[in-house]
């Protein structure tokens, strides 16, 4: 199955793509967005495209496990999405952003070109998490839901 994995900004939408077997998770652009509309239009436009059959949004709970304005935004998001008839779930995103920026200042991306690659990278790695899970679940003989 294709699975989209979704990182939710104020101002640009980043994805990742999983392959058919949901061992790789690739970057897969972003989009400019104005509001949450937009970025619903965008994630549907991009589930599309890439025939995905479930989307993995970004849940950006605070470290010590609080869920803010942005935690209940994406909550909001997954259930339009589902609402929509697309299968969408939440997946952990904490310290994905700052991975993301690491292994791009490792990589000597200067300050703008980090800037426009930043958030794909952060969906790439909420991504990979989520089908890392679930790969390890299936492993254990799970149901294969993370």
């Amino acid at each position: 199955m294709i699975v989209l994995g979704v990182d939710l900004g104020g101002r640009r939408v980043g994805f990742a793509v999983s392959d058919e077997d949901e061992r790789l998770a690739v970057t897969s652009g972003a989009a400019r967005v104005g509001s949450l509309d937009d970025a619903l239009a965008a994630v549907l436009e991009k589930a599309a495209a890439e025939r995905a059959e479930l989307v993995v949004v970004g849940h950006p709970i605070a470290m010590n496990g609080r869920r803010g304005p942005k935690a209940r935004e994406a909550a909001l998001f997954a259930e339009r999405l589902r609402e929509g008839g697309v299968a969408a779930e939440l997946w952990d995103e904490r310290l994905t952003t700052s991975a993301a920026e690491r292994r791009l200042r490792d990589a000597g991306l200067d300050r703008r070109r980090r800037k426009a690659l930043i958030d794909e990278n952060a969906a790439q790695g909420i991504l990979s998490s989520f089908l890392e899970c679930r790969a390890r679940r299936r492993e254990r003989g799970g149901m294969g839901n993370a």
